[in-house]
């Protein structure tokens, strides 16, 4: 959660994050919270100061400079409640997300095709094949994911099985979208040194 590099923090969420962190850890300190955060020192003060004002933690000082800390039942409580909305609103985003892809790929294919590979398993092949399964008007299935990592190959993501690009001779397919945001020019050379069709291979993002 304190890795956000995506959103600016609300208050709202400058509050749970801190709450959250004490819950985890009575020993955290300012300085690791304003870290976590992306925020000053004395903003997460300031935020201590009002959240001890609101009864949602106790503080016990051991030193001028240890202090620790303790989420009392209505923190802990403000916690369970602050997950709620966040989850909600998280989610809101993730369903905006993925129909954002989803009619994206729905451009690209434009019912051209049947049966598909994905080339990359990574974060970008779940989020597709995520956005994918909800879409009953999509008339294309993914039976295989390629990835140049022999850790994955034999395993499988989202139930579908990961493969290396050797195995793609004895594969059945109409297209390969490529499902990686690095090296889509190097991947599609490899591609077609595998002897597939250029106007099969599809890349979500542009080359690079």
């Amino acid at each position: 959660m304190s890795d956000n590099k995506f959103f600016k923090p609300t208050v709202l969420y400058k509050e749970y994050m801190i709450l959250d962190m004490i819950e985890k850890n009575s020993n955290i300190t300012q300085r690791e919270m304003s870290r976590a955060i992306g925020i000053a020192v004395s903003t997460v003060n300031d935020y201590l100061d009002k959240i001890e004002r609101d009864n949602l933690i106790k503080r016990k000082k051991h030193t001028t400079k240890t202090v620790e800390y303790f989420v009392t039942k209505k923190g802990i409580e403000r916690v369970r409640l602050l997950n709620i909305l966040y989850l909600s609103q998280s989610q809101k985003m993730y369903n905006f997300a993925k129909q954002s892809i989803s009619k994206h790929i729905s451009d690209i294919m434009k019912n051209k095709y049947s049966t598909g590979i994905l080339y990359g398993a990574g974060e970008v092949a779940e989020l597709i094949l995520s956005a994918t399964f909800s879409m009953e008007e999509l008339n294309f299935k993914i039976t295989s994911i390629i990835d140049d990592n022999p850790n994955k190959v034999g395993t499988n993501l989202s139930g579908i099985e990961i493969i290396s690009i050797e195995q793609l001779a004895k594969m059945n397919y109409d297209f390969i979208f490529i499902s990686t945001i690095r090296n889509n020019k190097q991947i599609i050379d490899n591609l077609l040194e595998y002897k597939v069709n250029r106007s099969n291979i599809i890349s979500f993002f542009e080359e690079n």
